[in-house]
């Protein structure tokens, strides 16, 4: 009994591990966004810089502290009067009188309760706050960016896979062809039609097709391998691709506009304009160390003893103090114009990122553009070519039958029919990734 449970709990297993999972390209980017460690780490990256601006902006405001604490002091002898007797004349006073002048006590217990509010501070602080929160709308754009890359690494990966079935598929149709064609040249020996040689040579072919397919099928699986990867699942999950490559809409606007549409909607040239904002406003926060800081507070003070009643008591009493805090920078060596000057060029240094991302957008957009109107004429192309290997195909295999045309014409049709189709698998999925880099490119992804 354990013997036969123990190979229908393998059988089951078996059974599960070659379930195939329908799989659409739709499906396949929500999964692997779902999935995806760095694109975690990267929104995790927008909460640490949103995190941050609170930080910094709540300096602004007012703030409260309060403090404890409690002191044990050394002991010391105490500080009296001695009077000596008989000082202001006989018998007065009759015997020598000590007066305590000062109380030592040496237990010390502090509550302070600490208000501040920064009233002007050159502007810094209205400005790092600027700044902090110019990186964390960067940061956002930042993430796009992230997603919108990990969406075209995911498509390049499922057509790559559904190019690679194709391919197999192809290359087990050009298996079955050379295995007929190959039936077909013994039959035509054996008639005296053919020699020796051309059914060695029907065989060789017939053999390079079998190695063909065995590549094709490793392609497969290397492609399956890489599709689970980017998706962030098992490797050995096996999927079955649902969605086929959309030839029907291929119109493009003019170029002009999808240049427009990219300066416009590109995450990263977003994200590099808010960080310059960023770094101007770090520039306005260096200056800002040329000016007064002002800054009023506050303390409430419960202290047992309070130094300030005298004589010192050994009991909690209040009291409290408050006032303008105001300083300026006489000479500090240049460091204030050396943080102007880093924060200068920081800011330049920004400026100069911005107009070198809008070139490269402007390349992308170009060379996506020019690829995409290349995918959909070599549709066309590969398309028609199919059409016309598969009757040159259809006609050389009537011919050969009949021995109206030799053995390497219908090997060389056959290997032109191969290629056809391999063309054209190429040319659908080629169109699809060529579709999504032009989204990615404009901004549109």
């Amino acid at each position: 009994m354990q013997r036969r449970f123990l190979v229908l709990l393998f059988a089951t297993l078996a059974g599960v591990a070659s379930a195939q999972t329908p799989l659409t390209l739709d499906q396949a980017m929500q999964l692997g966004l779902d999935n995806s460690k760095s694109l975690k780490i990267s929104e995790l990256n927008v909460t640490t810089a949103r995190e941050k601006y609170n930080e910094v902006n709540a300096s602004r405001f007012a703030s409260l502290e309060l403090k404890g604490g409690y002191t044990r002091l050394s002991s010391i002898p105490g500080f009296d009067l001695s009077l000596p007797a008989n000082l202001f004349g006989p018998g007065f006073p009759p015997r020598p009188i000590t007066y305590p002048i000062s109380q030592f006590y040496f237990n010390y217990y502090n509550l302070q309760l600490q208000l501040q509010q920064p009233i002007f501070t050159g502007f810094q602080l209205l400005n790092s706050a600027k700044a902090a929160k110019r990186t964390a709308e960067a940061t956002s754009f930042d993430t796009r960016a992230d997603k919108s890359n990990l969406k075209v690494q995911i498509a390049s990966a499922y057509w790559t896979l559904y190019a690679a079935i194709q391919a197999q598929n192809v290359m087990q149709e050009n298996l079955d062809r050379t295995k007929s064609h190959y039936k077909q040249a013994v039959d035509l020996m054996n008639q005296g039609m053919l020699t020796q040689s051309d059914v060695l040579s029907a065989k060789v072919q017939l053999s390079n097709s079998q190695l063909s397919l065995l590549d094709a099928e490793n392609n497969v699986r290397l492609a399956a391998v890489s599709l689970n990867n980017v998706l962030g699942v098992p490797l050995n999950t096996d999927y079955v691709i649902k969605s086929t490559p959309q030839t029907g809409d291929t119109t493009l606007p003019h170029i002009s506009r999808l240049l427009h549409t990219a300066i416009e909607n590109r995450p990263e040239l977003q994200s590099l304009d808010l960080k310059s904002e960023a770094a101007d406003a770090a520039v306005k926060v260096a200056w800002g160390a040329y000016l007064p800081q002002i800054s009023l507070f506050g303390d409430y003070y419960y202290q047992r003893p309070n130094q300030r009643f005298q004589p010192p008591q050994d009991v909690f009493k209040g009291t409290w103090d408050a006032g303008v805090l105001l300083s300026l920078p006489i000479w500090n060596w240049g460091q204030t114009q050396d943080k102007v000057d880093q924060a200068n060029a920081q800011y330049q240094q920004s400026r100069l990122a911005v107009k070198q991302m809008a070139d490269g957008v402007y390349l992308q957009v170009t060379q996506s553009y020019l690829n995409f109107k290349q995918a959909v004429d070599k549709i066309k192309v590969a398309g028609e070519t199919v059409k016309d290997a598969e009757e040159s195909y259809r006609i050389s295999d009537q011919k050969f039958k009949v021995g109206l045309v030799t053995n390497t014409d219908l090997m060389d049709a056959e290997m032109a029919l191969l290629q056809a189709k391999l063309n054209y698998t190429q040319a659908l999925t080629g169109l699809e990734i060529a579709r999504i880099n032009l989204e990615q490119s404009t901004g549109q992804l």
